[in-house]
This record gives structure tokens, sequence and C-alpha cells, in this order.
């Protein structure tokens, strides 16, 4: 795992590197600071003293190199942690990313890795690693010239001072405060998925009366996070205690093996160890974040390191070219050990055609789409892509010329902060603002754009909540019309309009020719003037019929 952990960082080593050398700088110039008054004092006491001139230049030359070290370490720090922040949440997107509807992880979970996670690691690496190396190097040297001017034996409970203030003290407690952390990112994880949960069934849950159930539920796991906070601070308190205690019990040794000849050298040493503990002091930040950093480097390379179960074929088949027709023979969905979630399920479009697929809630619309997208696969049966005389199996096909075949328009579509153009071009960077006004047509939205006074450089607001339920359902249509789509899905992507408007998008569609389109819906309205409607029956577990009893029926 720490072998793992540290290949992490490789891209911004050398950053590290450089922060390393300059708060070695820093720390050895903070400890001249106080160093070199000593000295000057203990040289005033006896035969001779030092020009005050020179003694302030000395300082301010070393206050100057310990400001710029400082300042240098800050910033080589601050470049390594935002260049491994940025990498480490791009690799997380890229791993959930390709994950199917039936092996994706809760997002709630993916939000707590991708942010509190991530930042642990980083905080280890960045403000944390470095530190406890200088922890090592620092009061080497400071060991190594005690040892040159009060001799062996002042070095040597130096020496036993800066061992157990590094080696001894920061550990004291280490397993009690890993278990801990373990267990507290495991409680932290299971609070954010609680309350998304809840957020998501609040409606439900004040219906139900359940609020104090779940309220209950959510004071026991604050109760288990207290715990385990509590258990890791006391283990803290101790080593905080200590790390205060150690510098001055050495100062005191080494001043008490002093003669009246060596009370000189054995003050500077003495001095020296006060102002280079804060150095040593920084392996306990080591032995907090360590723990803490390796259990959130498992919750993430576990994130990582997840095999989606929709992957690429070894040898990619090609899509048919021209217009493209969908047919789905005998697909059904059912988990290993789970429930039923599609009945088996015929279906055949022609190129250039329109299906409406419609049925109860849990009948599997959703389920049904999901396959022909392949955001998972059938459990029987297949989905195939039909056109130039030739099928081909959507799990033969690479999932980029897949998708970019097929558009999926769902009923909550996600928009970036931008201009209506910048969104239209997600997909499709090449787009001409001509494009854009088609496909604004043919979504029955460009009226709109056009009374706005900037038109297509109109500003949308995160997620375009400055738009209208209808309005942003348009715009995401737009969007995948767009990218020129050979196979349009709509799921519950016209809910929010009125029956007017839901036929003028079903014309600008049609207006297109050579696009299939798929309609899922729950009203009437949105299916008429669709030809072909596919009605998919209850499930048997929600219905309490018999597993077989309909299968899907196709009509026109």
């Amino acid at each position: 795992m720490m072998r793992r952990l540290l290949r992490l960082a490789a891209p911004v080593w050398p950053l590290l590197a450089g922060s390393f050398l300059a708060r070695a700088a820093s720390l050895l110039a903070g400890t001249a600071m106080l160093v070199v008054p000593a000295a000057a004092m203990v040289a005033a006491a006896g035969a001779g003293g030092w020009p005050l001139a020179a003694l302030l230049g000395i300082l301010v030359a070393i206050a100057l190199v310990q400001g710029a070290t400082r300042y240098l370490e800050h910033y080589l720090g601050h470049r390594a942690a935002f260049g491994l922040l940025a990498r480490m949440r791009v690799d997380v997107f890229d791993a959930v990313a390709p994950l199917s509807a039936d092996d994706e992880a809760a997002s709630a979970d993916v939000t707590t890795v991708a942010t509190r996670d991530i930042d642990r690691i980083e905080v280890f690496f960045a403000h944390t690693l470095v530190p406890a190396a200088t922890a090592v190097l620092v009061p080497a040297l400071v060991v190594a010239g005690i040892a040159g001017t009060a001799g062996g034996p002042a070095a040597a409970v130096a020496g036993a001072a800066y061992a157990l203030g590094a080696l001894v003290v920061p550990f004291l407690g280490a397993r009690r405060t890993a278990r801990a952390a373990r267990a507290e990112a495991a409680v932290r994880a299971r609070i954010a998925d609680h309350l998304a949960a809840d957020a998501d069934a609040a409606v439900d849950l004040r219906t139900l009366g359940g609020e104090e159930a779940r309220m209950a539920r959510l004071a026991g796991l604050e109760e288990e996070l207290a715990r385990a906070a509590r258990a890791s601070g006391r283990a803290s308190a101790l080593r905080a205690g200590l790390g205060l205690a150690w510098p001055f019990a050495a100062a005191i040794g080494i001043l008490a093996l002093a003669t009246p000849p060596t009370l000189g050298p054995h003050l500077v040493a003495a001095v020296a160890v006060l102002g280079s503990a804060p150095a040593a002091g920084a392996l306990a930040g080591l032995a907090r974040s360590l723990p803490a950093a390796l259990a959130s480097a498992r919750r993430y390379l576990a994130v990582i390191d997840r095999t989606p179960s929709v992957a690429d074929p070894a040898r990619a088949a090609a899509i048919p070219s021209g217009p493209l027709g969908l047919r789905v023979e005998g697909a059904s969905v059912a988990p290993p050990g789970g429930t039923r979630l599609l009945e088996p399920t015929d279906l055949d479009v022609a190129a250039g055609d329109a299906v409406a697929i419609v049925g109860p809630s849990g009948a599997g619309k959703s389920t049904l789409v999901s396959l022909v997208v392949r955001r998972r696969d059938p459990s029987v049966g297949r989905v195939l892509l039909v056109g130039g005389g030739r099928s081909v199996d959507v799990r033969d096909v690479a999932l980029a010329n897949l998708r970019a075949a097929v558009t999926l328009v769902e009923q909550r579509p996600v928009f970036v902060a931008g201009s209506v153009l910048d969104n239209l071009r997600l997909g499709n960077s090449a787009l001409t603002e001509a494009e854009a006004w088609r496909a604004l047509e043919d979504a029955a939205l460009a009226g709109d754009i056009r009374a706005h006074a900037e038109g297509l450089a109109a500003r949308l607001g995160e997620d375009a909540l400055n738009l209208s339920g209808g309005q942003r359902q348009r715009l995401a249509i737009a969007r995948a019309l767009a990218r020129r789509p050979r196979i349009l899905v709509l799921d519950e992507s016209t809910s929010h309009q009125d029956s007017e408007t839901q036929r003028a998008v079903q014309e600008g569609i049609a207006r297109r020719g050579d696009t299939t389109l798929v309609l899922i819906a729950h009203r009437a309205e949105a299916i008429r003037g669709v030809a072909h409607v596919v009605e998919l029956p209850a499930r048997a577990d929600l219905t309490g019929h018999p597993e077989h009893e309909a299968p899907c029926r196709f009509r026109s």
C-alpha cells in the first residue's frame, strides 16, 4: 500500500524535493536566529564580543534567507499539492465514468472519495511527508554541530532527545489511531450515504412519517463517529504533551553536563536544541496523518481499481453505414440473486422511424434504454444496430462509436455554466452557429433563444437553473441533435412540455429524416403522432402475477 501510495505522487516528486530543500534551509535559518544571539552573548561574557553592526547584519541576512526559503517551500509545496489534487480527481472521474448501471458505486461514497479522501492523501504528501523528511535531516545536522562544539556527551543527550521526540513520541498510540482513522472514514462515508438517501426520499419520509426513525439512525452514526474521534483524541493529547516537554528536558540535560569552562558551548547547544525542536516535532504530523492517509488511499484505490462490467470488445466491429434501425431480441435483465428488472422484450424499429415505449412505473422502460446505450448488458437476448443490409450486436461495438451513433437525453439533463452555444457544443466541439440554430429550431427552442438579446451567447447559470423546466429539456434535445445522432433516445425528456410543444419537437426530429427516434413516456400526450408503440407489462414482483404472465406487446 505504501509503495503504491508513493507512486501516486511520482509526477510531483521534483516539486516536493525542492520544497524539502527549501524547508530544511528555512528551519536551519530559524535555528540560527536563536543560536547566533546566544553565541554573541557568550562571546560578550568572555574576553571579547561581536561588533553590534556585524551582529545586526548577520541577523538581517539570516532573516532574509529564512523568509525567502519559507516562501519557496510553500510555493513549491502548493504547486505539488494542486497538481496532485487535479490528477487524482481526474483519475476518479475516469474510473467512475465507464461504470455501468450494474456496478456503479454509491454517488455519496464516490463524492467522499473525490473530496475528503483525496484531500487527506494530498495533505500527507504536500504538508506532511516533506516536514517529516526535514525532521530527520535538520536534527542530524544540529547533533553534528553540537558534537563539534560542546562535545560527545552533549551531542548524545541531544541525539537521544531527538530520537525520543521524533521516533517515539509521535508514534505513541499509533495502532489505536490507525483503527480510529479507519473507523472514522467508514462512518463518515455511511453518514454521507445516509444524508444523500434522505435528501432523495425527503417527500416520502415526510409522507410516511419516517423522519424520526431516520434521525435516530443518524444519531447512532454520529455517536459512532464521536467514539472514533475520542479514541484518536486521547492518543493525540498524550503525544502533544510529551512533544512540548522533551525539548526543555533535553536543554536542561545539556546544561547539566556543563562545567564553568564549557558553559558557553553547552548554552549554545541547549539553545540549538530548542530552536530546532519544531523540525523534529513534524514527525508527529506524520504519525497523525499517515493512518488517515492510508485509510483514504485504500478507499481511493478501491474506486480506481474497479473493473467496469461493460467494456470495449477485444475486436470492435464497425457500425453499419447509413441510417440506423434498432432491433431488440428477447432482451431481459435479471441480476444474479436479484429482482428481474426487465421481462423478455422484443423491439424492431426501422431506420428513420419512431417508436414509443410505454408502461407502468417499474416495468423496465429505463432499463431497456440502458441496454440500447449499453450502460448495462442484457442477462439474455441481445440488442442490434441494423442498417446497410446487416446488423451488429451493441456488445461488439466500441463504446465511443456506439455513443456517437446513439444519443440519450435523460429526464434530468446536466448543463455547465457558460453560454447556450457552449452547452450545445458539448459532444460536438466543431458545431457551427448555423448548425446550432438548426438544432434549436428542431427542438422548438430557437424562438426563446432569439428573444434573448445575446442569442447563442446568452449565459446560463450553473445547471441552467435560470431556464424553465421545459426550456432545459428542449435545450438538452437540441444538444443531442447537434451531435447528429443516428438513433435518438428521449427518456421522459418532454415531460415538462405541453402537447403542442411535444408535437413540434417530434416534427423537428422527423424533419431530419434519417434520425431514428425512441421515445419513453408515461403520458399519452407525449406519444401522439407516433405510429409504433411498445407496451411493457408490469413486473410480476410488483403485481403479484406469475413471472411470465405478459410479454411485451407491439402495436401500430
